[in-house]
């Protein structure tokens, strides 16, 4: 499709992107010759709304706002089999595509994040509008720091009714009344706008699972895990969970309640780490009625529709397990034939002692036969020795300090926040991944004291550049750390001595 050009004015150029709800393309506007965003109308499996429609409504609601913190839109129509919205061209990428290449952003600018994403949900509210699938990939960030809602796909006026059975978002952010087949509201938004804030802080979505109503059910009755991170005021965390309110009368319901609730000196805790998803629309079926007290624990499936972040969870559970199928090595088993070997000499010596004399028979025979029998006997004593020197009894953990050497060093090359301005290059990186492989090193070796050890220099070293500014983790890093933290054997304090 690069290159046609729409209605004989927009030509297309290049794909910016896949969402829910269409594709969006970076095109020419021919008649005012400047450069626009041009999404493409896409269906969705389930959706019994006709797509066309809910692609006028979309045009609709967009247009209806005109706000620096919304995207704006400039024209709808159709050509030949395309139904086409032209919208605002922004230069910056979502925040999804941020966490991912970016790391992590810094407590300031999620807090300034906040604020903007607030003052655009009040331009949403105030026209009438529920945006009902607020999530990281439908806010843009332009380089200068600017804060763009986008995508009312399924956005609806104040007081229509969700389709009976069925309702659309993203599982990640959907609110726990639209779970139970409540209508969605502004509140909704604002608890959809607080599983964003928790994902920038945290790299990962208060709830996660492996199916679908298992997030569900999370949102109705799981309680998010507390935001413990070294650059988070308890003012910003405060906001979050209060967002997160299971009840939305709870929840705050305005720019200016996010604003009071952000102004309060800032304090530093410590950091939690929790499993990325993906987030993309789909259309979610609803669960008859959630009455179980536990939730299942059953193996991840994979699904080319319906929720790509089952796909995701699935995949890094992968990853993490990668390490455990490596077969343990048996180097003792080349230590077995010398013993074997130096026990057949015995056996020519008891034949030559056969023709012996009587007397002299017990001096010749006890003496071949002790000597090979001491050999072997000794052999095999040493042999179990040698290896858990250099046996790996960790295979598991050491495959997770490689990747977590690997990840680290990656993380250092990172692009930056829009808004957070040039940050200087620190090279604990460099430092940590090399802390990091050595640790691999030793614990493969069975030497678990000297491994711990490089582990939590490794692990200060990235601390302390995160304080300066200098270095931000990225989701993977997180989630790698979390799982050494309880998965690195304990040391018995002699081992290094021995070394």
């Amino acid at each position: 499709m690069n290159g046609e050009v729409l209605a004989g004015r927009y030509r297309l150029l290049t794909l910016l992107g896949r969402g829910g709800a269409g594709e969006v393309w970076k095109a020419e506007d021919l008649v005012l010759d400047r450069q626009v965003a041009v999404k493409l109308l896409r269906s969705l499996d389930g959706d019994p709304m006709d797509a066309v429609a809910r692609f006028r409504a979309e045009a609709q609601a967009a247009a209806r706002l005109t706000h620096p913190n919304v995207v704006a839109t400039y024209d709808v129509g159709a050509a030949g089999d395309h139904v086409f919205l032209v919208m605002e061209l922004v230069s910056g990428p979502d925040l999804a595509q941020l966490m991912r290449t970016a790391g992590l952003p810094t407590a300031k600018l999620v807090a300034d994040i906040a604020t903007q994403g607030a003052r655009a949900l009040d331009a949403a509210h105030a026209a009438g509008i529920v945006h009902r699938d607020v999530k990281p990939a439908n806010l843009l960030l332009a380089p200068d720091g600017t804060l763009k809602m986008t995508d009312f796909g399924i956005a609806k006026r104040s007081g229509n009714e969700t389709t009976m059975g069925v309702l659309l978002g993203t599982a990640s952010y959907i609110s726990p009344e639209q779970v139970t087949g409540g209508s969605a509201t502004s509140a909704s938004d604002w608890y959809a706008l607080g599983c964003v804030l928790y994902e920038l802080l945290a790299g990962t979505p208060p709830f996660t699972g492996a199916t679908v109503e298992q997030v569900m059910h999370q949102h109705l009755r799981a309680q998010p895990a507390p935001l413990l991170r070294t650059d988070v005021p308890p003012q910003l965390a405060a906001l979050v969970m209060q967002l997160l309110a299971k009840n939305p009368a709870d929840r705050p319901a305005s720019a200016q309640e996010v604003t009071a609730l952000l102004a309060s000196p800032d304090h530093h805790q410590t950091q939690a780490i929790a499993l990325p998803v993906s987030n993309n629309t789909q259309v979610l079926h609803l669960p008859p009625r959630v009455d179980e007290t536990d939730e299942p624990d059953e193996p991840r499936e994979e699904r080319r529709r319906g929720f790509p972040f089952v796909k995701v969870i699935a995949a890094m559970a992968a990853v993490l397990a990668a390490g455990v199928g490596v077969a343990l090595l048996k180097e003792g088993v080349a230590t077995d034939p010398p013993a074997q070997a130096g026990g057949s000499p015995s056996v020519p010596a008891a034949k030559v002692s056969v023709p012996a004399k009587p007397k002299s028979t017990p001096t010749p025979t006890p003496t071949p036969t002790k000597k090979p029998t001491k050999k072997p006997s000794k052999t095999p004593s040493k042999t179990p020795s040698k290896p858990p020197e250099n046996h790996n009894q960790y295979p598991a953990v050491v495959a997770q300090l490689r990747q977590l050497a690997d990840e680290v060093r990656k993380s250092g090359n990172q692009n930056q926040w829009p808004g957070q301005g040039d940050q200087p290059r620190s090279n604990a990186p460099r430092l940590a991944g090399r802390d990091l492989d050595q640790a691999a090193g030793q614990l493969s070796r069975g030497e678990v004291n000297a491994a711990r050890k490089n582990y939590s220099e490794a692990k200060q070293r990235l601390v302390e550049a995160q304080r300066e500014g200098k270095w931000r983790p990225t989701a993977e890093v997180y989630l790698l750390f979390a799982q050494l933290d309880r998965s690195m054997p304990e040391g018995d304090g002699d081992e290094d001595g021995e070394e």
